[in-house]
């Protein structure tokens, strides 16, 4: 899957104006990943939360769409920076 396909299929699903929430939440988990305290198991958990509240907050209503559109942006999210780290970083078996 492409940068462009990605692209095609959140716009598909969400809202226009959550799209930005996918950008927030990819900056969000960036910091979250390099603070000290924060284990890895629980950083997708708290990106789902924050995806929740700002859907919430940008669509002003607590909806079920709105829910479903902060998971759906912290998807998006997480698949991102996978794809990005999967592609870019080196496995050990390619050494």
């Amino acid at each position: 899957m492409n940068q462009s396909e990605l692209l095609a299929l959140a716009q598909q699903y969400m809202a226009d104006k959550a799209l930005i929430v996918v950008v927030v939440l990819l900056v969000l988990g960036y910091f979250l990943k390099r603070t000290p305290r924060v284990q890895d198991w629980i950083i997708p958990w708290l990106l789902m939360l924050a995806g929740i509240a700002l859907a919430c907050g940008i669509l002003q209503a607590v909806t079920v769409e709105s829910v479903v559109q902060g998971i759906l942006a912290a998807g998006v999210a997480s698949l991102t920076h996978q794809l990005w780290k999967q592609t870019t970083e080196k496995r050990e078996s390619e050494q």
